[in-house]
């Protein structure tokens, strides 16, 4: 398949942090083409990249509110498929 577009939403991510989470991203669509399976992989990579606690949501539509730690969100656009990923927990 090739590279699609990214389109960043909206975040509040260091730009390292972010390309970094974008690259975990793609790599699970890659591997998986079920939503749960793409959330599953990018939380446990985040987790360890990162430090635990992150929290991934994905799917064509979907509506949410959550908080979380400033500078640790991200809302993209990845393949036709939104991707949420944000920390939060201690």
């Amino acid at each position: 398949m090739s590279e699609e577009k990214i389109e960043v939403k909206e975040t509040d991510m260091e730009d390292s942090q972010r390309d970094m989470v974008i690259l975990v991203v793609r790599e699970a669509q890659r591997l998986y083409n079920i939503d749960k399976d793409v959330a599953a992989f990018v939380k446990e990579e985040l987790d360890k990249k990162f430090g635990a606690t992150w929290h991934v949501i994905c799917g064509k539509c979907f509506g949410s509110r959550v908080s979380y730690e400033m500078g640790h969100f991200i809302l993209l656009k990845c393949n036709k498929v939104n991707v949420m990923i944000y920390k939060c927990g201690y």
